[in-house]
């Protein structure tokens, strides 16, 4: 009985194939749609992301304060500005810190030929690469024995090459940083972070900090960065480089005033849940479609019970049961479903190819490498939850029209022409 549910199953399809068709391409638009949906915010996602990374990982900058509380005898309103060697304490005492570098910031005049750029010269360690995300596109960041030997070696950032040398080479080419010779050694890629202090890192040179030393004086740092050893840890960490830096200066542990941490996992906090609201309200509509494709659906379901009347009852008087009739149209709904999902899948995958990249990050930070646009992603397990979802939705709307089929009473259907 099964085969021959369906065999009528596939005869009833291809003799209302016009109705059949109508009602596949409605569930194949909505399929699609969901899909599609769905990509667009996991590439809104993926951008977004792409824009924190740029920015660093874990990212903690300790910005010099002024003291709220007395301590140890002394005056509230202490001004209390850290210095270089404040990190070599950091990295001793404090366990929960990976990785932690000063870093002076000022405005100097860069020479190269007759071509001259003002930007913002960031002296810092070798660490300060990777908590800060410095991604190289050419040559390396500054390393130990560039800030061991004061070796004059610069990175520029990708604005600042463009600005300095166009398209000309620029690797291990001689630059004047106030009248100071470097050498650069490497150039970053275009960066999109979405957060940035002092300037854009696209416009900037960076240089060992003790270099920066022997052209002004670097008694004190503009910020501290470091990065806890896990995300998990940040709190900790906090604590320790403050209780540290307490001690060194005198001031009130639980004085949030007297140095002030911003934490970078406050800024993912805010675009993780811009993020999450946004795939979740495209997701929401996306349920919708794929709701109004079911009613759609059931309405079709409803008017072949109506031009199939006579149909049915010359079943029901050859000794077709109710479950038969049930079965029969559940299985139609649940074919076209079928048919429509697949189809879906494919459709979603060629517009998301055809459209390629929506633009976003980059328009915004004029990078023409375009990594920074919303990408449609088009995830095969999305299309896995939206088939079982429509598939569940095709059932559920083929149960009605499906019990009212079922419901005919044989003689007065087979009155019915």
């Amino acid at each position: 009985m099964v085969w021959e549910t369906v065999r009528r199953i596939s005869e009833s399809l291809l003799v209302y194939g016009k109705r059949s068709v109508m009602t596949i391409l409605g569930i194949t638009w909505g399929i699609a749609s969901f899909i599609l949906l769905m990509a667009y915010g996991d590439g809104f996602q993926r951008a977004m992301l792409l824009g924190l990374r740029y920015f660093g990982d874990n990212v903690v900058v300790v910005w010099n304060g002024q003291t709220s509380m007395q301590a140890g005898g002394a005056r509230s309103g202490r001004v209390i500005r850290t210095k270089p060697e404040d990190i070599e304490a950091i990295r001793q005492r404090c366990s929960l810190v990976k990785r932690a570098s000063p870093e002076v910031y000022d405005e100097m005049q860069l020479r190269w030929g007759d071509r001259v750029a003002s930007a913002g010269i960031r002296a810092v360690n070798d660490d300060y690469g990777t908590i800060r995300g410095m991604f190289m596109g050419e040559g390396r960041f500054l390393n130990s024995e560039d800030v061991a030997s004061m070796r004059h070696v610069a990175v520029l950032g990708y604005d600042l090459k463009t600005k300095l040398f166009s398209r000309a080479p620029a690797l291990d080419q001689d630059i004047f940083i106030n009248g100071v010779r470097f050498t650069v050694v490497g150039m970053l890629k275009k960066k999109i972070a979405i957060s940035n202090y002092f300037t854009q890192d696209d416009n900037c040179a960076l240089i060992p900090f003790n270099v920066m030393g022997t052209m002004k004086d670097i008694r004190y740092n503009s910020v501290m960065v470091f990065q806890p050893v896990s995300g998990a840890m940040e709190d900790g960490a906090v604590r320790q480089v403050r209780q540290v830096l307490a001690e060194t200066y005198k001031f009130n542990p639980s004085d949030e005033k007297a140095l002030l941490f911003q934490k970078f996992s406050m800024v993912f906090g805010i675009i993780n849940g811009i993020t999450v609201a946004t795939k979740t309200l495209l997701g929401i509509i996306g349920l919708f479609t794929l709701a109004v494709a079911g009613v759609g659906i059931m309405n079709i379901m409803l008017f072949c019970v109506q031009e199939r009347t006579h149909e049915i009852g010359v079943l029901r008087a050859l000794g077709a049961r109710k479950s038969h009739i049930r079965a029969q149209f559940l299985g139609e709904s649940l074919a076209l479903s079928i048919v429509g999902g697949i189809l879906g899948y494919v459709l979603a995958i060629l517009l998301a190819h055809w459209i390629g990249s929506i633009p976003f990050l980059s328009e915004l930070f004029e990078d023409k490498s375009r990594q920074g646009d919303i990408y449609l992603l088009v995830d095969f397990r999305v299309f896995v939850t939206a088939f079982v979802t429509f598939c569940i939705i095709g059932l559920l709307s083929g149960t009605w029209p499906a019990i009212k089929a079922s419901r005919l009473d044989p003689v007065e259907a087979l009155r019915i022409e």
